[in-house]
């Protein structure tokens, strides 16, 4: 028996935040950033839930215990209705961990988590996943529960509408590559398979005009769906070795996520693509997408080009070395990355069962 959760409410479009309107004058935990409380999505925020607010701000990117630890004792202290999640892919993910450790010590907001995305990338809005960093060792640990499930997503254009035109392309690129793992994905189904194909559908209709035109609300709208749809599929059946990569690059190297996976993600599909007919298959139907009537092979080929003329469209280099990773330290910690990889948890659903050694060459391909 096979199992597909959709299980966060899901609120769209410019009028969204009115969604907030329910927890006005009950006690809210908002987790943000210090750049966020200067936006004026965030005031309207604040405006929609009253004024029982506990503002935790001490959010960074690839977010820390310690700075978790600090937010769960913030948490606790407020004794919150709902955790209000306002912020990009670490913002939200240290939110739904502060309430999963307040779920476990038995003093959770019973409303559960709200999450508000700034970007249209990681979607950890409708999520099961988190990441959080252990500052000892500098590696990225995923946390997987679904009591990291927000119960209501608020998806408002305006609310991404100031990110920087990099943010914006890295994060889509995320987005493109979460949606063309979760097609491949040894677990694959229907229900996945419809949301995968849209997410790349309009990833490559809307996001170049969301990285030249940020101000389109009509192309913002078209990116977050998106990125909330990827994030449905590869919740229900996992990701793939391009994760897998690009979270031990980014353990290493200061390298956004979604460039990363820019950089990696036509290589894994023309490394899966030449192992695995079944894959193979796979990335021609989303190649026909791009180039109706294309054979196989061409389109696969044709996918693998989309996806590199995309990135250089938005800015982002087509090797590892252009991406300010120095090629000397790559080279000398592609066996540790590798195992890293090998060991991560986005690898087992990957179309490919894989060996450290066809890692290590994937990076070195990208390099």
């Amino acid at each position: 028996m096979r199992e597909f959760r959709l299980s966060t409410v899901v609120r769209l479009g410019p009028q969204a935040l009115a969604a907030l309107d329910r927890f006005a004058g009950e006690s809210v935990f908002l987790v943000t950033d210090e750049f966020l409380k200067t936006t004026p999505v965030y005031q309207r925020v604040l405006e929609r839930c009253g004024g029982r607010v506990t503002v935790f701000t001490g959010v960074h990117p690839n977010p820390g215990t310690k700075e978790i630890g600090l937010g769960v004792a913030e948490y606790l202290k407020a004794t919150p209705k709902v955790v209000v999640a306002y912020g990009g892919g670490s913002v939200m993910d240290a939110a739904k961990v502060m309430h999963k450790a307040a779920l476990d010590a038995g003093l959770a907001a019973p409303e559960g988590i709200v999450a508000i995305p700034t970007t249209s990338g990681p979607g950890s809005e409708v999520t099961s996943f988190a990441v959080v960093t252990d500052e000892r060792t500098h590696v990225k640990v995923p946390i997987a529960s679904p009591d990291l499930v927000a119960r209501l997503a608020i998806l408002d254009p305006n609310a991404v509408v100031g990110a920087p035109a990099h943010i914006t392309a890295d994060s889509g690129m995320d987005v493109l590559t979460h949606a063309v793992e979760a097609y491949v994905a040894r677990d694959a189904c229907d229900f996945s398979d419809a949301l995968a194909e849209k997410a790349v559908e309009l990833v490559f209709a809307h996001l170049h005009r969301c990285f030249t035109h940020g101000d389109d609300l009509d192309a913002r709208s078209h990116m977050h769906n998106a990125s909330c749809m990827a994030a449905m599929a590869f919740d229900n059946v996992g990701l793939g070795i391009t994760h897998s990569l690009a979270h031990a690059l980014g353990g290493h190297f200061p390298v956004a996520h979604g460039r990363l996976n820019a950089i990696l993600l036509p290589h894994v599909i023309e490394f899966n693509a030449a192992r695995c007919p079944a894959a193979n298959d796979r990335y021609a139907r989303l190649g026909r997408l791009l180039s109706p009537g294309a054979s196989d092979k061409a389109a696969v080929l044709n996918l693998a080009a989309a996806c590199r003329r995309l990135a250089k469209r938005v800015g982002i280099p087509p090797r590892l070395a252009e991406a300010n990773i120095d090629a000397s330290e790559l080279r000398a910690a592609i066996p540790e990355l590798a195992a890293a990889a090998l060991a991560d948890g986005c690898t087992p659903p990957n179309p490919v069962q894989v060996t450290a050694a066809d890692l290590a060459g994937l990076l070195k391909a990208a390099a």
